[in-house]
């Protein structure tokens, strides 16, 4: 409980009781009266009627097992949620653009307002750089590839993390990792390749479809690579396949899907999105609440053209709209 701890001195006792109740979960056995006493300075009684509190309202049912000590029986989720008084639940996701990662946050949202949670979302380029900005305790979430949390959190449980795995295809959909080059190419000696050294995904993926052996290795941004193509920065390399608003034939650009054996077999073993939170910390808990079937069924759905506001609105840009209706 060192995590609530911390969180003592800014909050009711009822508030931090009910986090308390909701990191240790149903059949999870409350701490003493007389620690509640000591983290928030108060009285016995003053513990006693917060308990009170919440039973009363319904949002907690606990039983006491005797010198075993109290125990959480069954608890309505939004209730208690909602006393616990816990601000907007903030995500990290990758640059604006991944409709997998649009798409797995929008179904995310959509079952946590169920409970009344409010949710808000940020972007930050490259999992290294959103899982040291988590670190820093200004996310709750961060959604990476199950690429980047293999290769970044191999020892996530002794770190404190919890990983939830949404499922194959849904951080890179089947067929989205593609070759851009220019449809005219001629054939070069040796291929100037673009390669992200901000994303592993971005690295491992390269290196796999074209060894260093036989080309020479660009720095670019990987959402710009059909810009750098373009421009003539590179010849080719991997992209992850987004809508553009002109297409790439038109510029003179073709896609094609990745041949090599072994950047196929990478790009299927990398693509599932991955939730990853404290393990200690209320959020934690609500991502238990979460029906990860339904949610991958959600985050694959096709878009639903026959929506007024996908006739206007790029896909992409779906989650915002959400997210702002989420935070008003």
């Amino acid at each position: 409980m060192t995590v609530i701890a911390r969180e003592a001195k800014h909050l009711s006792p009822v508030a931090f009781i009910a986090r308390s109740i909701i990191s240790l979960g149903l059949s999870g056995r409350l701490p003493t009266t007389s620690w509640y006493q000591d983290v928030l300075e108060i009285g016995s009684g003053t513990v006693q009627k917060a308990l009170q509190e919440l039973k009363k309202s319904g949002a907690v049912t606990l039983v006491s097992r005797g010198h075993q000590g109290t125990f959480v029986v069954s608890w309505d989720f939004t209730l208690l949620w909602n006393a616990a008084r816990i601000p907007p639940v903030h995500m990290l996701l990758p640059p604006r653009g991944s409709r997998e990662a649009t798409q797995v946050a929008s179904a995310l949202v959509e079952q946590c307002s169920q409970w009344g949670v409010v949710t808000t979302v940020g972007y930050l380029r490259g999992a290294h750089s959103r899982l040291a900005a988590f670190n820093e305790n200004t996310a709750d979430i961060v959604l990476l590839s199950s690429g980047s949390a293999q290769m970044l959190m191999k020892d996530a449980a002794a770190e404190g993390y919890e990983l939830f795995e949404v499922g194959n295809g849904s951080y890179y959909r089947p067929e989205s990792l593609v070759v851009v080059e220019k449809t005219d190419t001629v054939a070069a000696t040796r291929l100037r390749v673009g390669i992200d050294f901000h994303s592993s995904d971005h690295q491992r993926l390269t290196r796999a479809q074209f060894p260093e052996t036989q080309c020479e290795y660009v720095e670019v941004d990987f959402t710009l690579l059909p810009r750098s193509v373009f421009l003539g920065e590179i010849d080719t390399g991997v992209w992850h396949q987004e809508p553009s608003l002109i297409p790439l034939d038109k510029i003179g650009l073709t896609i094609r899907a990745l041949d090599n054996p072994q950047a196929m077999a990478l790009a299927d073993e990398i693509s599932s999105a991955v939730l990853v939170v404290r393990s200690t910390s209320p959020v934690a808990q609500l991502l238990r609440q979460v029906d990860f079937d339904k949610l991958k069924r959600q985050a694959m759905q096709p878009v639903n053209t026959s929506d007024p506001y996908f006739a206007s609105v790029p896909d992409i840009l779906r989650f915002q709209k959400i997210a702002s209706i989420a935070r008003s």
